[in-house]
This record gives C-alpha cells, structure tokens and sequence, in this order.
C-alpha cells in the first residue's frame, strides 16, 4: 500500500506567513491609531466676564491663544463664552463638576467660596515678586483647600491695573477726600468696602443693567476697572472720574486638582509655562489699555476729580483699611496679617 504524500501548494507557506505576520501588527495599528487620536488633550475654558471685555480678551490673547500654539499635539483649549453660556456666580462649581475645565475670573467674584481672594487685590509687591517670594504660593494653597483648584496664574495685575469710582453727578469732598453721602452707587465686591467707607448707598445689579440705571437715577456712580470702559458705551454716560486709581486687578486662572492631576506631564509643563508669559505679558497690556480707556473717557467729556499730595494719600489708606477690615472679619485675624506680610511692601 503506498501513503499518500501531501504536497504543499506552490506560495502557500508565503501566503500564510503574510496572513500571520497581518494578523500579528494589526493590534500596533490599532493601538497607533488610538494613540493618535488621543494625543492632544482638549481643555475646555469660560470667562467670568463677556468674552468682548478688556480683560476677558486678554485671557484669550495672552493665554488661550499662545497654549494652542505651543501645546500643538499635546493640549488645546476650546473656549466655550462668557457668563451668557454659565453665569459667573456659578461658574466655579461647574469647574468642580467639570462641566467646564478651566476659569478665568476675577478674584473677587470667588470671594463668597474662598474668602481670602479679595485680600489678592491689595497686592503691592507686583506679580514678579509674588512669583519669587511667597505670595504665589499662599494662594495657590488657599484654593488647592478652599475650592479643590489649583491656581494656574495671577494676572492684569500691576502698574495700569485697579478700579476708578466714575459718577454722573458731581461728588463732595470732605476734609479733601470725596464724599459719596446721597449717592448711590452700584457695587461689586470689589467696591463695597470702599464705597460704604466713603458713605454711599450702594446696590448690586448686573453689569449690562447699568447704562439703564443711570438713565433712570436708579444708580449715580460706579466702580469700574482701568480698563474696559470705553469697550461697553460708558464713557458717555457719566461725568466724573474719581482719582487717583485704588487696588489692584487680580484675575485668576483656576483648573480643578482633579482635572490637573489627569493631565500629562508634559501638558502641565506647557500650561504652566504659558501662565507665566501671560502673567508678564498682560502687565503690559494693562498699562496701554489703561491710556487707551482714558483717551476715550477724555474725548467723551469725562472729567477727572483729582485727590492728590496728602489727600491721595488719605483716600488710598481709606480705600486699604476698607478692604482688609472685610477681609479680616473673614478670616481668622492672624490669617489676614500673615496674607497682608506676603503681599504688601
């Protein structure tokens, strides 16, 4: 009896090592295809105020805009608006639900949660200092326990930075300082402790509110940053600036801890490189948007209600004792001295 010999076909063992060595690198291209898609974080961003206002756009020149391009293939931001898409009281919570990953906001809109935020606008040591020095470091401790955040950058802060009052009616001066008594004035926190110093009756409305409030006398006066007037048609609504300016500016750029820790260390180096160009680079833009807002308010009549020599003084002391009096009766009194230490000349 004879055995049958199987013969292999010819290229079948060539066909079948292809086969296999396919089916071996198809998971490589699976897992490259992956990777790729997933290489980029995407990020999230809003802005406490519209995305139109002085300051709001330079959150977006000097920061969305430069990580984008210096975080191509690693991380991105998308910004989503201003408060018409979450309003700004509510905009930190969703930072902690992670509906939205990253905030930009003024400090003394977070007050409410993190009490020591308002003492952030009494800085006089510049945010260079704050940086070397402990300043930066306080505070981004206080929001790591106070909001679960951390504190990515300090910013619009500095020479051409702070708050004017601007009235329509003409204020009184008292001992050389303006008296706001009779008047009322539209307020933030921001402004209160300033504007109750000097005997005004203040009431909180929206923003948008106050072009109609001061047609209607519901409103007399308001505190407004150095910047942004002109942007929003107030200029021609009022007739008295209030000099010399008080406080500082202090916006904040937030990203949850746990949004952070998820990101990559080399995204984390990116981010907070560019918070540090921002934090330098919208020094500089303060001081020309400053000029700029005073070109406009000048052209539009506005004129300026200067307290200068020991008067400016006064007012200024006023102005600070105001504030860290507010800041004091939040926190615990030691507390306020040592954040005063880190923070003041």
């Amino acid at each position: 009896m004879y055995r049958k010999v199987f013969q292999e076909p010819p290229g079948l063992r060539s066909k079948v090592t292809k086969m296999f060595r396919a089916i071996s690198l198809a998971p490589l291209f699976v897992l490259g295809a992956i990777s790729s898609v997933h290489a980029e974080t995407a990020l999230s961003t809003l802005t406490a105020l519209p995305t139109k206002h002085a300051l709001a756009q330079s959150y977006i020149k000097h920061f969305i805009e430069p990580l984008n391009a210096q975080g191509k293939g690693v991380v991105k931001i998308n910004l989503l608006g201003g408060p018409e898409v979450t309003p700004a009281q509510r905009a930190p919570q969703a930072m902690q639900r992670g509906v939205v990953d990253i905030l930009w906001i003024p400090a003394a809109y977070v007050a409410g949660i993190v009490p020591e935020a308002q003492a952030m606008m009494l800085q006089t040591v510049g945010i260079e200092q704050l940086r070397s020095g402990s300043g930066f470091s306080t505070f981004e401790k206080v929001f790591s326990d106070r909001l679960q955040s951390k504190l990515l950058a300090w910013a619009e802060t500095g020479p051409g930075s702070g708050y004017y009052l601007y009235t329509k009616p003409e204020p009184k001066l008292k001992d050389g300082v303006v008296d706001l008594t009779g008047l009322t004035m539209r307020t933030t926190g921001a402004y209160r402790p300033i504007q109750e110093a000097l005997n005004a009756t203040t009431v909180a409305i929206p923003s948008g509110d106050v072009p109609t409030g001061l047609e209607r006398g519901v409103v007399h006066g308001f505190g407004w940053p150095t910047v942004g007037l002109g942007s929003i048609g107030l200029a021609e609504l009022i007739k008295y600036r209030v000099e010399p300016k008080f406080y500082n500016l202090a916006n904040v750029v937030l990203i949850s801890n746990e949004k952070w820790s998820s990101l990559s260390a080399e995204a984390r180096k990116i981010i907070e490189k560019v918070a540090k160009e921002y934090e330098l680079a919208s020094v500089q833009y303060m001081i020309a948007q400053n000029k700029a807002d005073i070109d406009v308010a000048n052209k539009a009549g506005v004129k300026a209600l200067v307290m200068s020599g020991e008067n400016g003084k006064k007012y200024l002391k006023i102005a600070e004792d105001a504030m860290w009096d507010v800041v004091a009766k939040k926190v615990d009194p030691a507390e306020a001295r040592r954040l005063r230490d880190v923070i003041s000349r």
